[in-house]
C-alpha cells in the first residue's frame, strides 16, 4: 500500500480549499471562536453569546449541500449566487436567536435549531440529485460520503489523542501545568478544523460519472446475517405485542411508537445498502427484502396510530407527538411509494423527510402552533366542565390544568388562555427566581384563587398513580429579610417523620403528625396555645406540581392570629405524600415566628 506523501496531502488540502472556499473558512472562523469561548468560559463554551453559537454550528452542512447542489450543473459559476442566499439565510437565522439569556424562556428556539441542523444534513444527502437521477451513482455517493466521515472522523480522533497524550507528558515531565480547557480547544480544533477539512478534501468532484458499483462481501456479511435478522428480532417482538393487545383487549404503550420508528428507519437504511444489487445478489433473504418488509410493516403502522392517537386523544397534540404523527403518515407514503412506483427513487426519503423538518419549523400548519392551539382546545374543554361542576375540580383535572399552563409557559404561549379565562395570566407571576430569570413563574395557587377553582378534596389521587409525592427544597427562602421586630421569639423548626416536641424560653411548640397540626403553648401557663392548621395549607399547596419550589413565599408562608398569641411560619423544606384523601407528613423545616398579644 502506497503511504500519501505530504506533497499529496498539501495539494488535496489546497484543492479542498479551492473547492469549498466559505465552507474552510466558516470552520476555522467557528473553530476559533469556540476557543476563544473556551478560553473565556471555563465549563461551558455556550455562557455568551449563544446565537452566532448556534449559527455557526448551523451553517457548515447546509454551505457543503450549497457547493454540492451548484456542482451538479454545467456551468457552476452561474449559480454561485446561492451561497449568498445561503448566508444571508444563516444571518437571518442569528438575527432570530435570542441572547442566552433569554434563551431558555421559549423552548421553540432550540427546536427549531434541531430541525434546521438535521434539515441541513438531509440536504447534504439529496442536493446532487435534485435535478438528475442515477441509482448507481446515488448509492456511490453515499457509500463515499459514509467513508468520508469515518475517515475523517478517525484521523481527527488519533490526532486528537496524539496531541493530547502530548500536552500529559509536556505536563508529567516538566512540570508544566497544562489547564483543561486546552483539552477542550484542542478537540475544537480538531474536530472543527481538522475533521471538516480531511472529510472535504476526501470528496469526490464528479459524482454522476461514478456508476460503477463495487460490492463487497463485507458488506453482504453485515446486512444478510446481522441488519436483517435485526429486522426480524423487532419484527417478532412487535407482532407478539400486537397479539398480546388483542387478546388482552386493551390500547398500546405508547412507547411502541418509537419501536416502530426505529424498525422503520433500519429497514429503509438496509434498503438503500442493499438497492443496486438486490435482484442479482444470490441470496434469498436480501432479495426478497423488498416486498416482504414493508407488506409486513403496514399492520405496524396501524399499531403505530393506534397508540399516537391514544395519546392525543387523552392529552392532546404536543411538538413530540406531531413529529411521531408527521412520521407516521411519512412512514405509510414511503412504503406505498416503494412497493408501487417503477423508479423506486431512494431520494425520496431524505427530500420527504427535508420537507418535513423545515415546514414544521414554522406556520400555522407547524409543530408549535399545532401543539399550542391543542393544548389550548385542552385546557379550554376542561376548564368548562369544571365551570359547569360549581367550579369545582378533582386532583387529576387540577393537575392537567398545571400541566397544560407549564406547557404553555414554557413556550411563552400562555397568552393564548387570556380568552378562555378572562385573565391576563402574564400578570399573575412570582418574583424573578435568578439573575437569568426576566420573571418568575406563574403562581398557580393565585390564578386558581381568582378564578374561583375549588379543590374536590374527596378526589385527591384517585388515578392510576396513587401516591404522589410533594417536596420543597427551597433555599431561597433562606435569603429572604423578615421583619422581626413584630415578634418576640424566633423557633427554627425541623421534623422527619416523627412526633417532636421544641421548647424556647417561654414556649412548647409540638408536632402532631397523624393530625397535621403545630400546637404553640405557654410554659407556666397551658390553657395558653395556639393551633396551625397543617392539614389546610398541605391541601392548598397539592394544587401545585409536585415540586413546590414553584410556589411563591407567600403561598409556603402560615400566619394564625388569637386572643393570646400569633404566629407566622415560613417553610424552607417539606415533603409530603398523598394517596386517596391521606396526606402523609414526612418531613418540615421551618422558620417560626411567635408574638405575645
Amino acid at each position: 500500500m502506497k503511504l500519501p506523501s505530504l506533497s499529496d496531502i498539501t495539494d488535496k488540502a489546497q484543492n479542498a480549499f479551492k473547492r469549498f472556499p466559505i465552507t474552510i473558512l466558516w470552520s476555522v472562523f467557528g473553530s476559533l471562536f469556540f476557543i476563544y469561548q473556551f478560553e473565556q468560559n471555563n465549563s461551558n463554551p455556550f455562557d455568551s453569546n449563544y446565537n452566532l453559537s448556534l449559527t455557526l454550528l448551523l451553517g457548515v452542512s447546509w454551505l457543503i449541500g450549497v457547493q454540492f447542489f451548484i456542482e451538479q450543473f454545467k456551468n457552476p459559476k452561474k449559480w454561485q449566487f446561492l451561497k449568498l442566499i445561503m448566508l444571508g439565510l444563516l444571518f437571518l437565522f442569528y438575527l432570530y436567536i435570542p441572547s442566552f439569556e433569554n434563551y431558555n424562556q421559549n423552548i421553540e428556539y432550540i427546536f427549531r435549531f434541531f430541525l434546521y441542523l438535521i434539515g441541513g444534513h438531509l440536504f447534504t444527502l439529496f442536493s446532487p440529485f435534485i435535478t438528475k437521477w442515477d441509482k448507481n451513482a446515488y448509492w456511490n455517493y453515499l457509500r463515499l460520503t459514509a467513508i468520508a466521515i469515518i475517515r475523517s472522523l478517525f484521523f481527527s480522533f488519533i490526532l486528537y489523542l496524539g496531541l493530547s497524550l502530548a500536552l500529559v507528558a509536556i505536563d508529567a515531565l516538566f512540570e508544566i501545568t497544562i489547564r483543561g480547557k486546552r483539552y477542550g480547544q484542542l478537540f475544537v480544533f480538531c474536530l472543527g478544523v481538522v475533521n471538516t477539512w480531511i472529510y472535504l478534501s476526501d470528496f469526490p468532484k464528479n459524482i454522476f460519472k461514478n456508476t460503477e458499483i463495487e460490492f463487497e462481501k463485507a458488506l453482504e456479511v453485515l446486512v444478510k446475517y446481522i441488519l436483517i435478522p435485526l429486522v426480524l428480532l423487532y419484527i417478532i417482538i412487535l407482532y407478539a405485542y400486537t397479539l398480546k393487545i388483542l387478546i388482552q383487549w386493551e390500547l398500546p404503550k405508547g412507547w411502541v411508537s418509537y419501536l416502530v420508528i426505529a424498525l422503520s428507519i433500519l429497514g429503509y437504511v438496509i434498503q438503500v445498502m442493499i438497492n443496486p444489487f438486490q435482484k442479482n445478489i444470490k441470496s434469498w433473504t436480501i432479495n426478497k427484502f423488498q416486498p416482504w418488509f414493508y407488506l409486513l410493516l403496514i399492520p405496524l403502522n396501524i399499531l403505530l396510530f393506534v397508540a399516537i392517537f391514544r395519546r392525543v386523544n387523552d392529552y392532546g397534540i404536543t411538538e413530540n407527538r406531531y413529529f411521531i404523527l408527521a412520521f407516521a403518515f411519512w412512514n405509510i407514503g414511503i412504503i406505498l411509494y416503494i412497493l408501487f412506483s417503477k423508479t423506486k427513487a431512494l431520494k425520496v426519503i431524505p427530500i420527504s423527510l427535508f420537507c418535513i423538518a423545515i415546514l414544521s419549523s414554522f406556520g400555522l400548519w407547524g409543530a408549535f402552533s399545532v401543539s399550542n392551539n391543542s393544548q389550548a382546545r385542552q385546557f379550554e374543554n376542561l376548564f368548562f366542565k369544571i365551570k359547569e361542576d360549581n367550579n369545582t375540580a378533582t386532583y387529576d383535572e387540577l393537575d392537567r390544568l398545571k400541566s397544560i399552563l407549564k406547557y404553555l409557559e414554557k413556550k411563552k404561549s400562555v397568552s393564548i388562555l387570556d380568552k378562555t379565562t378572562n385573565l391576563t395570566l402574564e400578570n399573575y407571576r412570582e418574583e424573578p427566581i435568578n439573575e437569568k430569570s426576566e420573571h418568575g413563574s406563574l403562581d398557580n395557587y393565585k390564578i386558581w384563587e381568582t378564578l374561583a377553582i375549588k379543590l374536590d378534596s374527596t378526589s385527591i389521587n384517585k388515578s392510576n398513580n396513587n401516591t404522589k409525592y410533594y417536596y420543597l427544597n427551597n433555599s431561597s427562602n433562606l435569603k429572604h429579610v423578615e421583619d422581626i421586630s413584630n415578634f418576640d421569639e424566633f423557633i427554627y423548626l425541623e421534623y422527619f417523620n416523627s412526633e417532636r416536641e421544641i421548647t424556647s424560653n417561654d414556649l412548647i411548640v409540638n408536632l402532631n403528625m397523624t393530625e397535621k397540626e403545630i400546637s404553640i403553648r405557654l410554659k407556666n401557663d397551658t390553657t395558653v396555645k395556639i393551633e396551625i392548621p397543617l392539614l389546610d395549607k398541605l391541601k392548598e399547596l397539592s394544587k401545585f406540581s409536585t415540586n413546590l419550589n414553584e410556589a411563591s413565599k407567600e403561598d409556603l408562608t402560615i400566619e394564625v392570629t388569637s386572643e393570646e398569641l400569633s404566629a407566622k411560619m415560613i417553610f424552607s423544606n417539606l415533603s409530603f405524600n398523598t394517596e386517596v384523601n391521606i396526606i402523609e407528613l414526612t418531613h418540615i423545616q421551618a422558620f417560626l415566628f411567635i408574638k405575645k398579644q
